[in-house]
């Protein structure tokens, strides 16, 4: 998972509006490749002649849809996570605890870069994220923004602390999230990724859970004085 986009950003618009219109043969060909390599390789290594090779594809042809190894990488990230996204989302809607809903989402996470570990390991290992991070595909806005909305719902509803600023709580779960990625990968994947979200989420639901509801007006208050602190970060 990526970080809590900007509103008003034009760098988190979503991918679809900016990427190279790729034919599907050289998408299918191409992507096999590029997760091997990126996988396995450093980031500032890898050369698009190499990829194309590998491919048995023209320099050019690459070239011509990608323009650098950089937007090859990100329009590919995009495209992998399509098996993740929005089945992510799913968890959010309808009625339910929050709990239930984050546990949702961090379950689907975990059990798709289980299925695709070196997409994984080029997420959070390989790609450099200050320049991801100017990429539209970072963001994924549209989770990060109904994810921020269920939190301060909670807590508007009292079943989150009310002192807390939404996004630092889904920071919070962003973080637990990449670490447990990293752990399992840096202990050879010896265990089930999925079988650890119940006991991760626990340590973060116990830092955050409200110890009794608040008054209404308190409540007010409380979302009043966020709002006015997201304010005057913009």
């Amino acid at each position: 998972m990526t970080r809590y986009p900007t509103q008003g950003n034009s760098e988190t618009q979503p991918l679809e509006q900016t990427a190279p219109s790729v034919p599907a043969t050289v998408r299918e060909r191409l992507s096999p490749v590029v997760m091997e390599i990126y996988a396995a390789g450093d980031f500032h290594r890898v050369d698009m002649r190499t990829i194309a090779r590998e491919a048995g594809m023209s320099f050019r042809t690459i070239y011509r849809y990608f323009g650098d190894k950089e937007s090859l990488l990100f329009y590919f990230i995009q495209y992998w996570l399509g098996g993740l996204y929005p089945a992510a989302l799913k968890p959010l809607d309808g009625d339910g605890d929050l709990r239930s809903k984050l546990l949702g989402v961090l379950k689907l996470h975990f059990e798709f870069y289980e299925k695709n570990p070196n997409v994984g390991r080029i997420i959070f290992m390989t790609v450099p994220l200050e320049r991801w991070m100017r990429d539209p595909s970072y963001a994924q806005r549209e989770l990060m923004l109904r994810m921020l909305k269920a939190i301060s719902d909670a807590q508007q509803q009292g079943e989150l602390r009310y002192d807390l600023d939404s996004r630092l709580i889904l920071d919070m779960f962003n973080a637990i999230f990449n670490r447990a990625f990293l752990m399992w990968e840096y202990r050879r994947r010896s265990y089930s990724l999925t079988a650890q979200a119940e006991l991760l989420l626990s340590v973060l639901w116990n830092g955050v859970i409200a110890n009794k509801p608040p008054a209404k007006s308190t409540v007010e208050a409380a979302v009043k004085k966020a709002s006015a602190r997201k304010t005057a970060a913009k």
